[in-house]
């Protein structure tokens, strides 16, 4: 089992309340903003921690630079994907990845 992996399987065990507070930590040290994808939209609705989350809901429709792979988050929890705004969460890609036999990376 690696490190993302393990840390999905910490937070299934979390009560709502704690899942709520791990998820408000990530977001206030997610780097998105930041990146040259993320746009006006996306900080009005407060997304953020599209790794974890998946891609955005209404905002983000294009993918215009990357800034994932250069992500904290990104390798504490030793996630191997990119551009989750547009493509999914990580455990969506690594789960299409399994399914489809291809990789975005």
């Amino acid at each position: 089992m690696d490190t993302f992996d393990k840390m999905m399987k910490d937070v299934a065990q979390k009560s709502e309340k704690e899942k709520a507070a791990l998820l408000a930590d990530l977001k206030s040290k997610c780097p998105c903003p930041g990146c040259p994808s993320y746009n006006n939209c996306a900080k009005t609705a407060q997304e953020a921690a599209f790794c974890i989350l998946g891609n955005s809901f209404m905002c983000i429709s294009s993918d215009k630079g990357c800034n994932c792979p250069g992500c904290p988050l990104h390798g504490q929890y030793g996630m191997k994907y990119k551009s989750y705004c547009t493509r999914g969460s990580e455990m969506a890609q690594r789960y299409a990845n399994t399914i489809w036999g291809s990789s975005l990376k």
